[in-house]
């Protein structure tokens, strides 16, 4: 059996950052953005080989109870560290605070278009 890896302190790091950007934004596409930015940063601190262009692979996906997605070649290259650390944890506490960001935004939308329908 190998020992767990705990990558709270990179979480740590980022994610004042993180939930400062997130309230800065003001369009649903925004969301994604510091999400997509946001995780894959964490995952270069996890793994600094991680090729940059790997980030196309990277979806955040508010309406899936998960909230995001790997392409393939992004969960094949990651895999490992998902399953012997708390980085899948990390990820979807980030994922939820950009879910409920964007649940927001949403519900705001919806009011501002009820009233100019008004």
């Amino acid at each position: 059996m190998t020992d767990m890896v705990s990558y709270v302190k990179y979480e740590k790091e980022l994610v004042h950052g993180y939930r400062e950007r997130l309230n800065e934004s003001k369009r649903l596409d925004e969301i994604g953005e510091v999400f997509i930015g946001t995780v894959f940063k964490l995952l270069k601190m996890v793994d600094p080989e991680l090729d940059d262009s790997l980030i196309e692979e990277l979806y955040f996906e508010p309406e899936d109870e998960k909230g995001y997605r790997f392409g393939s070649n992004l969960k094949k290259r990651i895999n490992e560290h998902m399953e012997r650390s708390d980085l899948e944890a990390i990820i979807k506490r980030f994922a939820e605070m950009a879910k409920n960001r964007y649940k927001h935004i949403l519900h705001d939308d919806d009011r501002t278009d009820m009233f100019r329908k008004a």
